[in-house]
């Protein structure tokens, strides 16, 4: 197992022009950042080993895990999520397989996009897209949604909205979709609310994404399960490092903040979505006990758990998580011993929301599994 030194300075810079692109299919609000998945598995694992992430949101840890030679198995509530790693874990295996079957379901719904009716999509749907783009754009989810097409259906996802004219949508924020409208009036910027093609802004999607293409050893071990992480079931002893991020609870509204892809996935009331998602102390340590849990069977002996919390803000008074789960740990009988614990400060540039009080602090907290396997 690798020892050097882990220090925040490993992932302080930027890693946006460097990791590999297939990281950036779509955008996901409050992501770890893949230098800091790379060096936390490098640190606590090794090539062979099998890396479980069951809160694996964007899929970072996932990923790293393959490019760095470990199998992975992973987890998460949320459909975007989910289909997020499923994309990354079993990409095509080049760019021509992957433009070839954009232009097979493009294709197909030339004959589908005409008896699409925009009558059942909400209003609030409806006032992001041209009604030719959207019509598009709702017969190419079902279809790939129907196949299990998961890169596709991560690629048109991540085109879905933003105010560039290589997207779908009408001018929009490009992490939480709200409307520009007052930044760009149609009056002033008609180009901006024409009608937009679906197929020629996936291909061009797609070439984005295998600008820096990674090599993913096909013996390598990879699952992707939509379950909640307190119902996770791991096979005794077989995974050798847990490497995860709990949701950071109250900080951010994962399914508010992704509400427009959610509803093309089928998700019409996120708000649901997110009260799956706990936002106070009691309620997060109820789940991460669980989780631990089922964890702790699953992990081989000395094999090593390493979580990611977050400092959540409580008006004036900051929470720090990362001391609650460690006490939980000495009060339950779960035996995983303390390792160490890092403190990384997190720079405006790496929150979601910038001006916000929420998350400005986040710990890595490790710990090594004891007794029998």
């Amino acid at each position: 197992m690798s020892k050097t030194l882990l220090h925040p300075n490993l992932w302080g810079e930027s890693c946006l022009s460097t990791e590999s692109s297939l990281h950036q299919l779509a955008p996901y609000i409050g992501k770890m950042k893949s230098s800091m998945a790379k060096a936390l598995i490098e640190r606590y694992s090794s090539k062979g080993d099998l890396v479980c992430d069951p809160f694996v949101g964007s899929g970072v840890v996932a990923l790293e895990s393959l490019i760095g030679g470990r199998g992975i198995l992973a987890s998460d509530i949320s459909p975007y999520a989910y289909v997020l790693t499923k994309a990354k874990l079993s990409p095509p295996l080049t760019m021509e397989e992957a433009l070839g079957k954009a232009d097979f379901y493009c294709a197909k719904i030339k004959l589908l996009t005409n008896s699409v009716t925009l009558r059942t999509v909400p209003q609030w749907v409806r006032s992001f897209f041209h009604p030719r783009t959207l019509r598009e754009v709702i017969a190419l989810t079902d279809i790939l949604r129907q196949r299990r097409e998961y890169f596709l259906l991560a690629c048109l996802l991540g085109i879905l909205h933003h105010q560039r004219p290589g997207f779908l949508s009408y001018p929009s924020s490009h992490l939480v979709p709200y409307l520009r409208t007052k930044n760009f009036p149609i009056e002033r910027f008609p180009e901006l609310y024409k009608y937009r093609s679906v197929a020629d802004r996936l291909k061009a999607k797609i070439k984005r994404v295998y600008k820096r293409f990674p090599h993913l050893s096909p013996e390598l071990p990879r699952e992707c399960r939509r379950v909640n992480a307190a119902t996770i079931w791991l096979p005794k002893g077989a995974v050798d490092a847990v490497i995860t991020s709990p949701p950071y609870m109250n900080a951010l509204d994962y399914a508010r903040d992704n509400r427009l892809r959610l509803w093309f996935l089928g998700v019409s009331d996120y708000e649901r979505q997110d009260r799956k998602v706990p936002n106070n102390p009691k309620d997060f340590l109820i789940l991460m006990e669980q989780c631990m849990i089922n964890v702790y069977q699953g992990v081989r002996r000395n094999g090593m758990c390493v979580l990611v919390i977050g400092e959540v803000g409580r008006s004036s008074k900051p929470i720090n998580t990362a001391q609650l789960i460690i006490e939980m740990m000495k009060n339950r009988s779960i035996n995983f011993r303390l390792e160490e614990v890092i403190e990384d400060t997190i720079p405006d540039i790496r929150r979601a929301r910038r001006n916000g009080s929420c998350t400005k602090k986040e710990w890595i907290v490790v710990f090594k599994k004891g007794g029998k396997a």
